[in-house]
């Protein structure tokens, strides 16, 4: 996964730094789960050398424009990012407790998008759709 980020950066005339490795290998050590940038500079002054949060979210930016990285955007908290690699339309559902990210391609949105085309003839470019929740682990802490 971390060599083919690095082959689209670079594909994109990106230079990739030791930081810019780093800031991959944060996120991809973090499988499934959502990072704010504050938490990948945690883990980064945890495992390895010192990075300029700055830099972090240059670093994450350009990632987000290239298309590796998603924002999700949680209520009441930092934006959330996650790698993601694949170009196919999908969604996420989002645990609220622990951050943990998954993805499914179910589209209940695209019946939407017809409906509007017909009865409007507005034309959706783009839609986002993110289930906040918790996830089978955190329901079943919340219980016990």
């Amino acid at each position: 996964m971390q060599d083919s980020i690095e082959y689209k950066l670079k594909a994109e005339g990106y230079k990739i730094t030791a930081q810019s490795k780093t800031i991959i290998k944060a996120f991809a050590k973090a499988k499934n789960h959502l990072l704010s940038a504050e938490k990948v500079y945690e883990w980064i002054n945890e495992h390895e050398k010192s990075i300029d949060l700055s830099t972090i979210y240059r670093n994450i930016e350009i990632m987000m424009n290239i298309g590796v990285l998603k924002k999700i955007s949680l209520d009441n908290h930092a934006d959330q990012y996650k790698l993601s690699v694949t170009n196919e339309h999908h969604h996420h559902i989002v645990c609220v407790s622990c951050g943990r990210s998954e993805i499914f391609k179910d589209c209940p949105v695209a019946h939407i998008e017809k409906t509007l085309i017909n009865k409007t003839g507005f034309t959706p470019i783009e839609h986002k759709l993110e289930i906040l929740g918790y996830c089978q682990s955190c329901t079943r802490k919340s219980r016990d």
